[in-house]
């Protein structure tokens, strides 16, 4: 497979310099666009200039000096008005008489302002007339006036909400932009999550990116060297195991041959016992060779053809083998039957197989006259075989690691007759008919309870 090669780039930083300027061109423009309406607004006489209003003022106050009373109609637009006595006494205007007051102060003071606030005195024969004004361009319409936050307010509130519409904006594009070149970066992070090894990644153009693209490059290429070099070594394992399992057959054969022939010839009784000594540990011994080729064939994954097979009749066989493997120890044998399918697809001679490993290792941990249980139950679209004991049950440890390989159990309630491989076995069978395989204990009895299921695609 090709490896990615590394290239010049855009560095980073310069990525995101590009975002910084395009912000930046964007502010500019933004400025530009809202200085253009605001000025074109003066020149359309929609919005009056600051100084309109001090304008009016200057142009009104000999008609409010001369006028015999002051009223609303001569008063200019956007001021608003406070008569006041020469002594004090507010006598009219639009203005509160809080407002007139601490316009009055500010007269005192010999000042004309108030804060934002611009005032005008205009003396009368009886009276003196305060007029308030602001410095603020406005609207020459009052609706707009009435609705709208006056116009360099406006342009403020344009201006935020401009920019950070353009920012998010700018934001998501850039973003998405980083996201598509770091995909095929993503992508490779997920494909070794999931083992698989048989990818290349592409350029992205940011060097930090290919970078780290071109370390997992290495990486998986690594990985794939080490996880070949593994699968060879646990593949010529597998092959020495599987060998000497069969090369020791034959001597096996032989020894346990002569060992049967031996009991038939006159023996004191140390040679009784020597010779029973001979051919039970010879029988240990072909007992785990074969399940060491029984391994090797699970391991390799061979192929073999299901069958339809009567449910009834195989459940008859595995009762008479259940109570053969029972006799020794006086074993009281169950086997309960309910809504069964009339066949099941399976490998008839490895699904026993599986379900007698099971049964194998229930009656090793019963004491003598306990019970052994089969119930195959049938539903919509599973068939279950669950096998319980009487005997002491699953260990925590027992109930996580049962199924593994070589497990034989806690030390304690270990009866050393077994190598830990039939529960794995039994496994290996049940997933290869599509089926799981689950370890409980029996909680009535006390015992370990082992169910098998096998879906509705396998059983009929």
């Amino acid at each position: 497979m090709e490896t990615m090669k590394p290239n010049k780039g855009t560095r980073l930083h310069t990525f995101f310099l590009r975002y910084l300027l395009f912000l930046c061109i964007g502010t500019i423009l933004l400025v530009v666009l809202l200085f253009s309406l605001f000025l074109f607004s003066f020149s359309a006489n929609i919005v009056l200039p600051a100084n309109y209003a001090e304008t009016q003022v200057s142009l009104s106050r000999d008609r409010i000096a001369s006028s015999s009373s002051v009223t609303a109609d001569i008063i200019p637009d956007l001021v608003d008005y406070a008569v006041i006595s020469k002594d004090g006494q507010f006598l009219a205007g639009n203005l509160s008489e809080k407002e007139a007051f601490k316009a009055w102060d500010v007269m005192k003071k010999g000042e004309t302002q108030g804060g934002s606030q611009f005032y005008s005195f205009i003396e009368r024969e009886n009276d003196i007339c305060i007029l308030r004004y602001y410095l603020v361009p406005q609207y020459r319409s009052e609706v707009l006036r009435k609705y709208l936050p006056n116009p360099q307010l406006l342009v403020f509130l344009l201006f935020i909400v401009g920019i950070v519409t353009y920012a998010a904006a700018l934001a998501i594009h850039f973003g998405r932009s980083l996201k598509k070149k770091m995909f095929g970066l993503q992508e490779a992070i997920e494909k070794i999550q999931n083992q698989n090894l048989d990818f290349t990644i592409n350029t992205s153009g940011i060097r930090e990116i290919d970078e780290i693209s071109i370390s997992l490059e290495h990486m998986r290429e690594a990985l794939n060297c080490s996880l070949k070099q593994q699968w060879e070594s646990e593949q010529a394992r597998r092959e020495q195991i599987s060998a000497l399992a069969h090369d020791l057959k034959t001597p096996l054969t032989i020894i346990r041959g002569n060992a049967e022939l031996l009991q038939d010839t006159d023996q004191d009784d140390i040679q009784r016992e020597y010779n029973d000594y001979i051919l039970k540990n010879t029988i240990v011994i072909e007992k785990f060779t074969k399940e060491l080729i029984d391994l090797s064939k699970m391991e390799k994954n061979i192929v073999r053809e299901k069958t339809f097979v009567k449910t009834e009749k195989f459940l008859t066989e595995l009762d008479n083998q259940m109570k053969a493997l029972s006799s020794e120890k006086k074993l009281h044998v169950d086997v309960q039957k309910c809504i069964l399918p009339e066949r099941i697809f399976i490998d008839e001679e490895l699904f026993s197989r599986a379900i007698l490993n099971i049964i194998v290792n229930a009656v090793e941990y019963t004491p003598i006259n306990g019970n052994v249980s089969l119930i195959v139950k049938g539903a919509s679209d599973v068939v279950q075989f669950t096998v319980t004991d009487s005997g002491c049950g699953f260990s925590p440890r027992d109930l996580n690691e049962a199924t593994k390989q070589f497990y034989r159990g806690d030390p304690s309630r270990n009866a050393g007759n077994h190598h830990g491989m039939g529960l794995y076995i039994a496994e290996s069978i049940v997933q290869n008919h599509g089926g799981t395989l689950l370890i409980d204990n029996d909680l009535p009895a006390s015992g370990g309870k082992v169910t098998i299921t096998i879906p509705i695609n396998f059983a009929l």
